[in-house]
Order: C-alpha cells, then structure tokens, then sequence
C-alpha cells in the first residue's frame, strides 16, 4: 500500500481534485455490506522506454462505518519476508504497511481512525492524521469503502455503453481521462480505468464480488473482530 503509493495517489487524487467541490463533504457510511476482491494494475511508460508493470490483489470487506483492505501475497513474495525478517533481528524496528492489513473506522464526527494490522506478528498499529500520507492513505474514508467517492463519481457524466454490474461515468480534465462503472445498488466502484492524457500511465481498478464471509446472517466475524491478542501500538514506536 506504500511502495506504489505516488502511483495510486497520482491517479485517484486527479479524479479527486477534478471534482473536490462535490466531494469534500456530509461523507457517511454506505449502507451495503461488501466483500470483492480488488484488482489493480498499473502501466507506467518511463523514461528509458521501458514499460512498466504492477499488478497486485486485495481483499476488501466493509461493514458500514468499517473497511478492512489487505493485499493478497504470492508464494514467491516469501522471499522478500524472508530479507525483512533477517533485517528485523539484527535489531532494526518492523512496520510494513504494504503487507500489513489496513483497518479504517468512520467516527460519528467524521474522522477516520487508521490502524494497521500486522497478522505475523500480532499487532495492530494506530496511525494519526500527520502520517496518513507516509502509509498511504488520502484521509478519504469514502474513497476507501467505495473505491472512488460516491460523490466523485455521481458528479461525473453518464456515458454510453451498459452493464449488468452498473452504469458508465466519465470525466476528463487536468491531463487526465477517467471513466468509472459505477453500481448504485453495491453503493460502489466496480471498476476504475484512469489514463494521463499523453499515455504514460494508465490504471485499471477491477472488481469481483465475493459471497459474505461475515454476513449478518452467518456466525463468522468480521476480520476485525478476530484480533484478541494482539499487542497495540502507535505508529510512533517505530519512529527512530
């Protein structure tokens, strides 16, 4: 959620700005409970010529004033625990926000508690509002829960073309061109595609609805709910 953090931020906070006057207000919790996977993929032309590729996946559950997102890991990214986790016993502080699952709650006045869980080893992180950028995060609680803001997108135009999963909207400005799926009954974004005007970068956000792990009407927990234990902590601790 860090490493590709100016991408994404380059990207959403052009959709953002494009339409803030629309979206900086009255932001409440959606009403519809939601569980997708989350695909993204980013192309990116750099300046040598080459293109460059990323591609990651995450899990996205939401309960109404909660999100939880946490980045699906493949075998192979084993290699690189196993470079950190030499790192961390020869004594340097671990905090991985990348891998780390990011849990937000929308308080009644409106601000967002960001705390980051650290599922190996047990611990949830509180991150305040000075470091939201360093891990990430917009300070956009809708943004998180609906993947663009509804209010973002409801003030784009409608756009031709159709789908089971919801309704095309578009906008264009600031060099960018972006063009959202938008589903008013998941109160979501079911897909996202944003391109710079000149071709250097494009991103595409998809996705794919799950059934409910943590339905109401089932007597699983939501992932929140399952972190007995562990030890808390501030994202100060790991500050040198």
């Amino acid at each position: 959620m860090v490493k590709l953090a100016s991408l994404l931020i380059a990207a959403a906070s052009a959709l953002a700005a494009a339409l803030a006057a629309a979206a900086t207000s009255g932001v409440t919790a959606p009403t519809v409970d939601v569980d997708a996977l989350v695909s993204y993929e980013t192309r990116q032309v750099m300046s040598s010529g080459v293109t460059r590729v990323d591609t990651w996946q995450e899990r996205l559950v939401r309960r109404g004033s909660q999100v939880w997102t946490e980045r699906l890991l493949p075998p192979a990214s084993h290699l690189d625990h196993e470079r950190e986790s030499v790192a961390e016993h020869m004594g340097h502080k671990h905090f991985n926000a990348d891998t780390s699952a990011r849990w937000l709650s929308l308080g009644p006045n409106g601000k967002v508690e960001v705390r980051f869980v650290d599922r190996e080893h047990k611990t949830v992180v509180s991150v305040p509002s000075a470091e939201f950028g360093t891990v990430g995060f917009d300070g956009r609680f809708d943004g998180a829960a609906s993947i663009v803001p509804p209010s973002v997108a409801l003030s784009m135009k409608p756009t031709s073309g159709t789908s089971p999963q919801g309704r095309w909207l578009a906008d264009r400005s600031d060099g960018w061109s972006h063009r959202v799926l938008w589903s008013d009954a998941k109160q979501l974004a079911m897909k996202v595609e944003s391109q710079r005007d000149d071709g250097s970068i494009r991103r595409v956000v998809s996705l794919r609805l799950l059934p409910a792990s943590s339905s109401r009407s089932t007597n699983a927990a939501p992932p929140w709910q399952a972190l007995g234990g562990y030890t808390q902590k501030n994202y100060d601790d790991f500050m040198d």
